[in-house]
């Protein structure tokens, strides 16, 4: 535990390095001489406090000191949007914002058409992120690396953050806290 005198907590900028492939991820458990486990890890129920995040190498090299032969991996890939995800991705921040699709839709209609046409130009045989973790003493341990992916649900929430009239009367002006939490976190 890190015990500190100052009541303040300065929010530092965490630069996470690059995803990985499988093959890339084997390789580097090869060289520190560890099994690599694949897993389903999502890295949204991967950032409770408790984890501990570090570099690939300090992971591994954590690891390997704490006698442990393997740790979990997991390499995700997404394809290119269409029209159905970005649907699906619209409903959910609608039920999330309590608001309704349509207003998300009009309001960020040009927005979502450029998001698309963005994001077929993206090479999606790279991974999106990479996740490895290992457990010992009950804390969990974890590399993220994660590549640059435009994320809908950001270029939606900036929009409706921008305004106009049907954003300011269903988004804007009925924004609850946890509204503005959750715009906050993006």
């Amino acid at each position: 535990m890190k015990i500190t005198t100052n009541l303040t907590h300065i929010v530092t900028e965490v630069k996470l390095e690059a995803a990985m492939t499988a093959d890339e991820l084997k390789a580097a458990f090869e060289a520190k001489g560890i099994h690599g486990c694949p897993a389903m890890l999502d890295i949204s129920e991967r950032t409770e406090e408790h984890v501990q995040v570090v570099s690939l190498d300090e992971l591994l090299d954590f690891a390997k000191a704490s006698g442990l032969a393997a740790v979990t991996y997991d390499v995700t890939y997404f394809p290119h949007a269409d029209q159905e995800e970005v649907d699906f991705q619209v409903r959910k921040l609608a039920r999330d914002l309590d608001i309704s699709p349509e207003v998300i839709k009009d309001v960020c209609a040009d927005i979502i058409v450029d998001y698309i046409k963005q994001d077929a130009e993206r090479d999606a045989s790279l991974p999106v992120h990479s996740i490895v973790e290992c457990y010992t003493g009950g804390t969990a341990f974890a590399w993220y690396g994660i590549n640059p992916y435009p994320r809908l649900k950001r270029v939606l929430l900036a929009e409706l953050a921008k305004g106009g009239k049907k954003a300011e009367k269903a988004f804007v002006l009925r924004a609850s806290k946890a509204q503005v939490d959750y715009l906050a976190d993006y």
